[in-house]
């Protein structure tokens, strides 16, 4: 495989092993993989299992659920079955799916978790396993009940960080694999928030160890074996974790980084990672941002072809080295094979229609450094300059129809309101609002091409007075630039 541009991955769980009543035929257990051959996807990441256990045969890692004798949901049994099945027949499934994804012309890479928060007391939890539970002397206590970190190991224990290396050890060594990535996003909490700062070096020492065992098993196999890891989408929560990310890019012991946050997973044109390009400019680390899903605060919707567009379009233009998939809709259909096909080369989105969208805020990705700047208070008399969000925009063609799409809560048209664009105010009348029911209203004005840049766009909101008697405050809630070509063909 020659340079990665568009890397998909499958957390094997959601869409796969959980949906297929057991026994799993030989297609639907590379179905995954099997749905986007034929893209533009050339790398297939797959999560090959919750993390701590796993899906497939292992000497060194428990199988799914293996530990307990009953299971009390239906997605977990379906999980152990069709392990346990495919195994029990001579079928590894880390096996099909590596041997599926390298007919089908795709490198592969199996992503684990290094840590996980189960309980070592639910010993009848399928999300669990032995070594937890044997072990609950070596696990977090975080400061208090709440605390998120709690129940995940303590990797200040050499126990704890022998039993993950086991597991990526073996895997390299009896698979031919293209790679090994690292979810460094999900629980992620491997000290108490005291320990961090002094055990900065554990997780370096880490990667250093299996940096060396996967150079000598490349040079064993006669193939590259990557490393990449999944991080955090600021500096500062990656160094509150203790992710040396700064000395792992200087000592070149990654190949790639995965700009990420996990859960809700936003599509996001003004996600900022130009840190992590910063940091591996000189180096040989190749940035692959993770490119979201969802549209709303509580995924209301899934993005669309022109969203996936006009994301794909700002990554690109801010230089990455290429796109990660980390949450897709399922199944895929038409529209989906689309975007895959499409965003991975810039030529080929670069004059079709786009909407470039601002996420809003969400409380788990904000406590990890992901910013965002809706929904947006916008104060009664201050001008619209002075209350703005930015959306970056990556169109260097001037032929292209463009409307601003904004979403207002608590407005009536009687407000005095002023929009600016870079600092030029937009004219409009009621023929460009449209109230939604009897809380929202949606704006939508046609923009002359010349008033973006390629780049950051300011757009302001001003409430500048208010209707006698009316009092409450409006809310900038949603934020949109749509660019259309008359010429395109789609």
């Amino acid at each position: 495989m020659g340079e990665r541009k568009l890397i998909f991955y499958d957390d094997a769980r959601h869409y796969h092993y959980y949906i297929y009543d057991p026994p799993m035929t030989l297609a639907q257990a590379t179905a995954t993989v099997d749905a986007v051959a034929g893209t533009g996807v050339d790398t297939f990441v797959w999560g090959p299992g919750l993390g701590p256990t796993v899906f497939y045969e292992s000497q060194k890692a428990d199988v799914f659920a293996e530990h307990i004798d009953i299971i009390g949901d239906v997605a977990s049994w379906r999980a152990y079955e069709n392990s346990m099945d495919l195994i029990n027949r001579g079928l590894d499934p880390m096996v099909l799916m590596l041997e599926r994804a390298h007919q089908l012309g795709m490198d592969f890479i199996p992503s684990f978790r290094l840590t996980h928060s189960s309980d070592p007391n639910a010993v009848d939890n399928a999300h669990n396993w032995r070594f937890k539970i044997d072990h609950p002397e070596w696990v977090l206590k975080g400061d208090s009940k709440e605390d998120s970190r709690r129940n995940s190991f303590n990797w200040i224990y050499p126990e704890v960080r022998q039993e993950r290396f086991e597991i990526l050890e073996e895997a390299v060594n009896k698979y031919d694999l293209d790679g090994v990535e690292l979810d460094l996003t999900f629980d992620p909490y491997f000290f108490e928030s005291y320990e961090v700062e002094a055990n900065m070096g554990i997780l370096t020492s880490f990667l250093k160890d299996l940096r060396k065992m996967c150079e000598q098993a490349s040079v064993k196999k006669n193939r590259n074996i990557s490393i990449g890891a999944r991080i955090l989408p600021s500096l500062k929560a990656n160094n509150d974790a203790g992710f040396d990310l700064v000395k792992w890019v200087e000592l070149e012991l990654l190949d790639f980084l995965v700009p990420n946050v996990y859960s809700h997973i936003p599509i996001d044109p003004n996600f900022k990672f130009d840190w992590v390009l910063d940091i591996c400019a000189k180096k040989s680390v190749k940035v692959y941002p993770a490119l979201g899903s969802v549209i709303g605060a509580n995924r209301e919707s899934y993005a669309g072809l022109e969203h996936y567009r006009a994301t794909a379009a700002a990554y690109w233009d801010r230089g990455v080295d290429g796109l990660y998939i980390p949450w897709f809709p399922w199944p895929i259909e038409s529209e989906h094979r689309q975007i895959l096909r499409e965003i991975g080369d810039v030529d080929v989105i670069s004059e079709k229609s786009k909407r470039y969208y601002v996420a809003p805020k969400h409380e788990a990705n904000m406590r990890f450094g992901h910013e965002s700047y809706l929904p947006l208070e916008l104060i009664t008399g201050v001008k619209a300059n002075n209350q703005s969000v930015k959306i970056y925009i990556a169109e260097k063609s001037k032929f292209s129809k463009v409307n601003l799409i904004i979403k207002l809560k608590e407005s009536t048209f009687r407000d005095e309101m002023e929009i600016v664009v870079n600092g030029k105010v937009c004219k409009f009348n009621e023929t460009n609002y449209t109230p939604l029911g009897f809380t929202h209203a949606l704006i939508e004005i046609p923009l002359d091409r010349n008033s973006l840049v390629n780049g950051d766009n300011q757009i302001g909101v001003g409430i500048l007075s208010r209707p006698e008697k009316l009092t409450g405050t409006v809310v900038l809630e949603e934020v949109e630039i749509s660019i259309a070509y008359p010429n395109a063909t789609i």
